[in-house]
């Protein structure tokens, strides 16, 4: 494709936005329509001012911009429209004298006027251009512009001598540029101009050509030479800024579009990198973008390489495929980048130099005092330098520091500083900080520094100390990460053991990958931590693997090594470690082993004088009596209440109440819950724990379930679940509200099943929501395909986890099911075991949501005992409850329950039920559960709906073969049709063959193309 040129003489930088040589008109420069995208992002304001101050008449419009900004580019933009192609279009740069590949030092005396030379000897020939009639006097600048002498009449005679034509130029320039009519005179780069030039265009601003719009480009770095106006002139100026980032993500996205296409759902995640990166320049930012998806190109010919290729036998078939994000990350720095930064680098005087490595050592914005003693002048001598730095355009001013233009610039640059020479930087660096740098101490990267100068241990305290920091102002996430490094890159064992104490304490309330979990197991197996610091250590791992990285069963084991050796060394979190262990899981031990450590705990709780211990040991005792359904929760919530006196002690308040939140709700309470939520977001506000963070949403989704608000549920589960991927008992939460979501309100059966088994599978510390609710719903799609054997098989590990540890107290999502389905297969004898072992562990509990689920239980075995009219009214006083819980899917259930069992003897009262049952689920968009009940009354010969018969609807296709049709599309076998709308697999091949004879089509492709 052709690429944009310049108009009437004059080059047009490429500032590497427009690639294809479009304009966001959809035209080329020279008018020939395209479809491709330009490139042209962000500036749409800035054009429409540029383009009215064209339309407005004579007058200069300045456009400042810092380097690689884009001037040029708006330039070309608005020049290129449709509007401006019967103007006259001159252009010219000013040369960069300064260039150490010029040849000629005196270039700028040698060649004066040199831009507006060659804007004019690209002077067009068309016709009128000049006008008729141009005075001899216009004639002089054919001395200066031979390429068009032979278009302008002869110079006057005494314009031979060179002192006469020097006067005479500016009024021949006026006087040519008058006859052109219309026309836009563009001087780039005009902060480079000679004195002449700038003579020249002062003059011409005095006695400005009616027709003339002067247009000029000018950097924005301080000091530079400005074009002066006269007073009467009308002058626009225009400041074109680097990119903000949603410019970048809109440039990112529409480049991924126009160059890769198949990885566009990647360019979520490149907005902020390539906008980091490259500071918001368009010119870094596309070169970035080509760079990576050279690298994404190299990778791909790598991974499927043609036959016969070398590649073909280094392809490691199990390697993952680069991602546009990897690529841009691994991209490094573009070949264009580099060389414009050397260009830059390479003008600069030794001095200037000298303070552009300083800044890429130091590494962070600092006053010109500090270079000054990082590059060793003296503080005048450096103010000197810097400003030569701001003049190239090497620095730019942030703030009122001197700081890179990116941090692609900063890379480039410190690949500039030999090894040796940045370590001895590095060190008079942090010496500088340290004396001399604003504000709190920059610890992060004195770290940094004193690494690189190889002072080990003094990089240690400052990272350690940055942890320390971070944990205190609430940061976990950010402490966690410097405490990890400072275990990995001590060389020392008493060192990593007291920062492995430290991490181990605040990963708890981060995001702890696996890393974190290696760092510390490290420790504890090779580094032999005294008995004190090891009981501590374990402790705090024990929550870490609870929550995040490991299992139920690893963490209170954890826990279980950890009390020995604290009991001997620290009697306090000794106790904390019982409150631990009292917490119980449907995954962990007996409950009674868990209420042995909470007796234990409670016994030595007085022991705890440490506040933030005390308020560790508080969220843990009320967290474990409210998952047991002990009625003296309520008294330890509320004991949390007070104020926390230090971040620590307020973190541990917000987990208790986003733990009583989940366990409030497990248990039925859903408007305690509420409160404990709003309280864990109070304390929230106040820190950064993502782990918390995503407890609080996870709690609200399960909330938002179970009262029925599903508008958008689908759709937030689905956002949490990737937001939150690396903590698996968040992921399994929220994608359990998922899977309910898609089976329940989206009918997606397959979709359903997947969701809901792998968030059993993943989850860690299951605390009676998870592994019940998922292995209920999986089980009810068994049940209305007509598979009891395969529902009481989808049941089988949570009962025997529910029989193992004795967690009755949360059996109230899967008991009901258990219960149908063991009866349905013939199991009736062990449905009764289960409900009296149900009855039995949560008589004394306080427990709602179990009471009423186990009313359910009674009520179904009365069912199958032949007594239909004792279940109805079990039933009724289990939709009652239900609905004062505020739980009205279940509640609607217990309806549908009760007048399935009164059908056969009070046909039409039970219908009136169902149809009741039937508007309910329709208010809460529960489509699956209105084709089950829509199901219910066809096989009981009940008219559902009025509607027309079959007939009516001619050859259209009816609505459930509108439906049927639509999963057709979507690849559904007959079988996951059937599912996802409770019918039979023979009713569903009956409407996909009648959809075909209706569409007369002959496969269930062609219904698709249909």
């Amino acid at each position: 494709m052709e690429k944009l040129t310049p108009t009437a003489g004059g080059s047009t930088r490429d500032d590497g936005t427009h690639d294809d040589g479009t304009h966001h008109n959809g035209t080329h420069a020279r008018g020939t329509p395209t479809t491709r995208w330009n490139g042209f992002v962000g500036r749409h304001e800035e054009a429409r001012r540029l383009r009215r101050a064209l339309w407005e008449g004579p007058g200069l419009a300045v456009v400042r911009a810092e380097a690689g900004a884009g001037a040029s580019r708006l330039v070309d933009e608005v020049l290129g429209q449709a509007e401006f192609v019967g103007w006259t279009q001159l252009r010219g740069r000013c040369p960069d004298t300064a260039d150490p590949d010029n040849e000629d030092p005196d270039a700028e005396d040698a060649v004066p006027f040199g831009p507006l030379v060659d804007a004019l000897a690209g002077l067009p020939h068309r016709p009128g251009v000049p006008g008729p009639g141009l005075p001899s006097l216009a004639g002089v600048v054919g001395i200066v512009v031979p390429e068009i002498a032979d278009r302008l009449p002869p110079p006057p005679l005494s314009a031979v001598d060179p002192e006469v034509w020097r006067g005479l130029l500016p009024r021949a320039v006026g006087a040519l540029l008058a006859a052109c009519g219309d026309t836009v005179l563009v001087v780039e780069d005009v902060h480079r101009a000679d004195p002449a030039t700038l003579r020249l265009l002062h003059r011409l601003l005095g006695a400005m050509p009616p027709g003339l719009r002067l247009v000029v480009t000018e950097d924005t770095a301080p000091g530079l030479p400005v074009l002066a106006a006269p007073p009467r002139a009308v002058v626009e100026e225009i400041r074109v800024r680097p990119w903000t980032p949603a410019e970048t993500g809109e440039f990112v996205r529409r480049w991924l579009e126009a160059h890769l296409p198949a990885h566009l759902p990647e360019h979520t995640d490149l907005a902020a990198p390539v906008h980091e990166l490259t500071g918001g320049l368009p010119g870094a930012a596309a070169a970035l973008l080509r760079s990576a998806a050279e690298l994404l190109r190299e990778s791909c010919a790598e991974a499927a390489p043609y036959p016969g290729t070398p590649a073909a036998g280094k392809h490691d078939p199990g390697a993952e495929p680069v991602t546009v994000l990897a690529a841009v990350r691994e991209a490094g720095v573009p070949p264009r980048v580099r060389r414009e930064f050397a260009h830059r680098y390479e003008r600069l005087t030794e001095d200037a130099r000298r303070i552009v490595d300083a800044v890429a050592v130091v590494g962070l914005a600092v006053p010109v005092g500090v270079l000054a003693d990082v590059a060793g002048f003296e503080p005048l001598r450096a103010e000197a330098a810097v400003e030569e730095c701001l003049r190239g355009a090497a620095l730019r001013v942030e703030g009122a520091c001197p700081a890179f233009r990116s941090a692609l610039d900063h890379r480039t640059a410190l690949a500039h500083v030999p090894a040796p020479r940045r370590a001895r930087l590095g060190l008079r660096a942090a010496r500088a900080l340290h004396h001399g740098g604003p504000g709190p101490l920059p610890l992060t990267d004195l770290a940094r520094l004193y690494r690189e100068a190889g002072r080990v241990r003094a990089a240690l305290r400052c990272l350690v100390a940055a942890g320390d920091r971070a944990a205190a102002a609430g940061d976990y996430a950010t402490a966690t990460s410097l405490y990890t490094q400072a275990v990995t890159e001590d060389p020392r064992a008493d060192g990593r053991v007291r920062a492995a104490a430290k991490l181990a304490r605040t990963a708890q309330l981060a995001r702890a990958g696996e890393q974190v979990v290696a760092a510390v197991r490290r420790v504890l197996d090779e580094d032999d931590p005294p008995p004190r610091l090891r009981g501590e250590i374990r402790l705090h791992l024990s929550v870490v693997l609870r929550n995040q990285s490991g299992g139920a069963l690893d963490s209170l084991n954890e826990v279980a090594r950890a009390i020995p050796d604290l009991e001997t060394s620290d009697p306090q979190t000794a106790v904390r470690a019982m409150a631990v262990a009292a917490i119980p899981s449907l995954k962990g031990w007996p409950i009674d082993r868990h209420k042995h450590w909470l007796a234990r705990c409670e016994q030595l709780e007085g022991q705890v004088v440490e506040p933030a211990a005390r308020a560790a040991v508080a969220a843990n005792r009320a967290t474990a009596l409210m998952l047991f359904g002990d009625r003296r929760a309520w008294a330890a919530a509320e004991a949390l209440r007070p104020l926390a006196a230090t971040a620590m002690e307020a973190a541990h308040q917000t987990r208790g109440w986003t733990n009583l939140a989940h366990a409030a709700a497990a248990l039925g309470y859903g408007e305690r819950a509420h409160e404990f939520l709003d309280r864990a977001a109070a304390g929230l506000a106040d820190s950064s724990s993502p782990y918390l963070e995503g407890l609080h949403r996870t709690g609200g989704l399960v909330l938002a379930w179970h009262e029925g608000r599903w508008e958008g549920l689908h759709r937030a589960a689905d956002l949490t679940t990737r937001l939150y991927e690396e903590i698996p008992d968040l992921t399994a939460e929220a994608m359990l509200v998922r899977g309910l979501t898609a089976l329940h309100v989206l009918g997606d059966v397959p979709r359903a099943r997947h969701d809901l088994t792998r968030a059993a599978r993943i989850t860690r510390y299951d605390t009676g929501v998870i592994l019940t609710a998922s292995a209920a719903a999986t089980a009810r799609i068994h049940l209305e395909a007509g598979r009891p054997g395969q529902a009481c098989e989808a049941l089988g590990e949570t009962l025997d986890l529910l029989e193992r540890t004795g967690g009755w107290v949360w059996a109230g999502e899967v008991a009901p099911t258990a219960v149908a389905a063991l009866h349905g297969s013939d199991q009736t004898a062990r449905a009764e075991r289960l409900v009296a072992a149900f009855a039995a562990a949560t008589e004394d509990r306080d427990a709602p949501a179990a009471a009423t689920a186990l009313t359910v239980c009674r009520a179904l075995l009365a069912e199958a005992d032949d007594q239909p009219d004792e279940a109805a009214g079990l039933l009724s006083d289990a939709e009652a409850r239900w609905l004062r819980l505020s739980r009205p899917f279940d509640a609607a259930r217990a309806a549908e329950a009760r007048g399935r069992c009164l059908l056969d003897r009070h046909r039409e009262a039970a219908a009136d039920d169902i149809h009741r049952v039937l508007a309910t689920y329709r208010e809460l968009g529960a489509r699956w559960d209105v084709a089950r009940c829509q199901r219910l009354l066809r096989r009981h010969d009940i008219v559902v709906t009025h509607r027309r018969g079959r007939l009516g609807y001619g050859s259209q296709l009816s609505p459930r073969e509108q439906e049927v049709a639509h999963l057709v599309v979507q690849g559904r076998a007959n079988r996951d049709i059937a599912e996802s709308l409770v019918l039979s697999t023979r009713t569903v091949e009956h409407h996909v063959a009648r959809i075909m004879r209706k569409l007369n089509v002959t496969s269930r492709t062609d219904i698709a193309l249909h």
